[in-house]
């Protein structure tokens, strides 16, 4: 790859310093080319001392294109620097908003996948340079790209991978599930990395990079931290970089690292027995709205196929509609809309993912405007043998009672379930208020990790 030069042909013609060398070796030197011995030291073997040029310059390598700046590699990170005893830098003294310039557009270049493979395949190219060398700009993302681990692309094909080791948490926490995974797939660039045999999840979008979830498999503290570095080196100086999804006994294992810990969510964990049965007080309210809509609507609860895909969408944009006229709150709203990708892409693989699902469908001869339509559909997951999560619950609320009516026979045939996993309130006050109207037997903190 061509660059443009920084400085002009006629200049490094008449220079005496490039290309010639005190000692041998020394990181100054490309490496793989041999020096010569002359008189003053060395020379590169490529150099015509005649003519003062270069043997194999339109084939010379990365680092003899950029100089005077230079790749170098300080505290776990990539920088571009300027050497600035370069004779053309020391006499001309080019201006700081030059160099900025110049420093950009080698920025972008090198930016380039051809490069940054190049960088990859030949570390020593960049190195730490003490002597009057001065860091013009950072270069972390292309740092994350050449020489931090390759992150692999989730793909569906990676599911039992996944699986094998999310299988091995003991946790009912809802995140552990490879389609609670992959369903944010058109929100985020999701990768997966496997160190020193721990998976290792990241999203990734234009604001930064996180972790869903934590390493999974033997709590390894060098893992958390490799992550954290391929995070800082992605998200540049931005406080994006956490793990998300960390269980509060785990909490602990964090601080002992001088990581810090923020309460994200809780998660409710109701019985199953409590949300079929409706019995008591408490569950007054529930009972009315079932009883009302058994009573004043004929209803089919059918399994979900792909034959109803297109009506659940419209069912998720109308429902969203009515959610939006009642809540004004600008992140609410955008959940929302964030959420019916996660829909979208939950229906399109749902048997792939190994969802459970439900829709109900109407019956009503007389109004044909409603007769067969689905007014409401559900879907989950099974966590482990005792919890099974829902994760969508859509309703048409001009049915007075349907979301009492969905809940109860969704959780009705889920049969060999102890716990039902009913997810958290998002800081949500009046989500919150529902979720603990059906009095949840456990509540499970769900934190963040940072650093």
């Amino acid at each position: 790859m061509e660059l443009k030069q920084f400085v002009h042909s006629d200049y490094c013609l008449k220079c005496v310093g490039c290309c010639r060398f005190l000692e041998n070796p020394t990181i100054w030197a490309p490496q793989g080319f041999r020096l010569v011995k002359t008189n003053d030291g060395y020379r590169c073997e490529h150099l015509k001392e005649e003519n003062n040029c270069c043997a194999i310059y339109s084939q010379r390598p990365l680092d003899c294109r950029l100089y005077p700046f230079l790749l170098v590699r300080k505290c776990g990170n990539l920088h571009l620097g300027l050497h600035k005893s370069c004779c053309f830098v020391e006499e001309k003294q080019p201006a700081s908003a030059d160099i900025q310039a110049y420093a950009q557009y080698l920025k972008n270049r090198l930016n380039a996948a051809s490069l940054i493979s190049a960088i990859r395949e030949n570390p020593e190219i960049a190195a730490d340079y003490q002597e009057n060398v001065e860091l013009i700009t950072d270069l972390k993302y292309i740092f994350a790209k050449a020489y931090l681990p390759k992150l692999n692309k989730l793909t569906l094909k990676d599911k039992p991978l996944i699986e094998g080791y999310l299988l091995k948490s003991k946790t009912s926490l809802s995140a552990y599930h490879f389609a609670d995974i992959f369903i944010w797939k058109d929100l985020f660039q999701i990768f997966w990395l496997i160190l020193e045999d721990e998976l290792c999840i990241f999203y990734h979008d234009k604001i930064g990079m996180f972790m869903m979830l934590p390493p999974l498999g033997k709590f390894k503290p060098a893992v958390v931290m490799k992550c954290f570095e391929i995070m800082n080196a992605y998200n540049s100086d931005s406080p994006v970089s956490r793990i998300e999804n960390a269980a509060r006994e785990d909490i602990s294992k964090y601080s002992r690292l001088g990581l810090s810990s923020k309460l994200k969510d809780g998660e409710y964990l109701c019985l199953r027995k409590d949300l079929i049965e409706l019995a008591g007080k408490g569950f007054k309210s529930k009972r009315s709205g079932y009883n009302y809509f058994v009573k004043n609507h004929k209803a089919d609860f059918l399994e979900y196929k792909d034959s109803c895909y297109l009506d659940c969408l419209k069912l998720y944009q109308y429902w969203s509609r009515q959610r939006k006229e009642g809540h004004g709150d600008v992140i609410y709203q955008q959940m929302l809309e964030d959420s019916f990708l996660s829909f979208q892409t939950a229906l399109r693989y749902y048997k792939k993912l190994g969802l459970r699902g439900y829709v109900v469908r109407l019956r009503s001869p007389q109004a044909a405007k409603i007769n067969g339509k689905i007014k409401a559909c559900t879907f989950g997951y099974s966590l482990n043998k005792e919890t099974f999560c829902v994760l969508f619950e859509i309703c048409d609320f001009n049915f007075k009672g349907i979301a009492q009516y969905v809940f109860r026979e969704f959780c009705k045939k889920l049969s060999g379930y102890k716990y039902i996993n009913i997810m958290g309130a998002s800081d949500l006050e009046n989500l919150k208020t529902v979720k603990l109207s059906y009095h949840p037997k456990k509540e499970i903190g769900v934190y963040n990790i940072y650093q």
